[in-house]
């Protein structure tokens, strides 16, 4: 089974023009057009376009995939607070219940 790159460039030729094409695989079989850029005079040109376009949307998404993780740490920080302060509660109400019962254990 051959590996391929998630994201890659292809190169199409229309009639005189190039077309360039940043592509995202979806499935073993499927591929989507992510950005495109139409009416370039050379092959070379489009080439060039495509390598230095698909850098920089490689940077973007890794930037993104960055503060995605960083928010996700905070949320999931406080998740963690949030369910500690919802047990730490419950134990003081179990606590408490049990002190009444014992109480009232003891008047009767």
């Amino acid at each position: 089974m051959a590996q391929q790159n998630k994201f890659d460039y292809r190169i199409k030729q229309d009639g005189e023009k190039w077309n360039a094409e940043i592509t995202r695989r979806v499935t073993a079989r499927r591929t989507s057009v992510s950005k495109r850029e139409n009416g370039f005079d050379t092959q070379e040109i489009a080439e060039q376009w495509a390598k230095q376009a698909l850098i920089g949307f490689l940077e973007n998404l890794q930037a993104g995939n960055i503060r995605k993780a960083e928010k996700r740490i905070v949320r999931n920080e406080l998740a963690a607070k949030a369910a500690a302060e919802k047990e730490a509660a419950a134990a003081l109400y179990e606590e408490q219940r049990l002190a009444a019962h014992t109480e009232d254990d003891i008047e009767e």
